[in-house]
């Protein structure tokens, strides 16, 4: 009687297990088609993501200037900058979307504004700035740039407090926005523009470092 117990446990083990192999070779090559599916789903929604940003960055370049140059230039910039600071990945990714889309809220400032070849007046800078909340209105409409506010909306802040558009100070701005109002400087300063020269590197720093602070 044991023995017939003992036999129907194995007869039953080797059922399942039988079983389980049956139905693995049946789904195994259903899942991993379906695995690969995802795989290449995902990859186009970050290739679909990432033609979102270079199309809204080189939108505002095209009427903000003839190239779109300066984004990638303060982009890469940006990064060398963070990654020499060893700020994690995901914060360097989250500076990448904001330094590519820091002024795509130009799009809604009036080109008589924007493109005004002298210094702005009083009123025509309170217009310009209004390009931040612009900027943050934008995003703010994509869950996947969300962490690009960081940078959109606080590169005009200062590290003194006299920035805009909230007057955050010291610690309170992002070392996101931090870093890219450092680039974005040093390529204003370095790089020809239709009412300037390029200023050398020497000068350059001398500038970065007067404003120190």
């Amino acid at each position: 009687a044991i023995a017939d117990v003992r036999f129907r446990i194995m007869r039953s083990i080797a059922l399942a297990i039988g079983l389980i192999i049956a139905t693995t070779a049946l789904f195994y090559p259903l899942v991993i088609r379906l695995v690969n599916r995802l795989s290449r789903l995902s990859a186009s929604l970050l290739d679909a993501n990432l033609e979102v940003i270079k199309v809204l960055g080189s939108a505002i370049a095209k009427k903000d200037s003839d190239t779109d140059a300066h984004n990638y230039r303060v982009t890469l910039m940006a990064v060398q900058l963070a990654e020499s600071l060893g700020l994690d990945p995901d914060r360097i990714r989250a500076l990448i979307k904001g330094a590519f889309l820091h002024d795509v809220g130009k799009i809604g400032i009036p080109d008589a504004v924007l493109l005004k070849p002298g210094r702005l007046d009083e009123s025509e800078f309170s217009v310009m700035k209004q390009h931040v909340e612009h900027g943050l209105d934008i995003i703010g409409r994509s869950a996947w740039l969300a962490d690009a506010a960081a940078v959109v909306g606080g590169h005009h802040e200062k590290y003194s407090g006299d920035g805009y558009p909230a007057g955050l100070a010291k610690e309170g701005v992002s070392v996101l926005a931090r870093i890219f109002a450092l680039v974005d400087v040093f390529d204003a300063l370095t790089c020809r523009r239709p009412y300037k020269e390029p200023m050398p590197y020497e000068d350059t720093m001398q500038v970065l470092e007067a404003g120190r602070g």
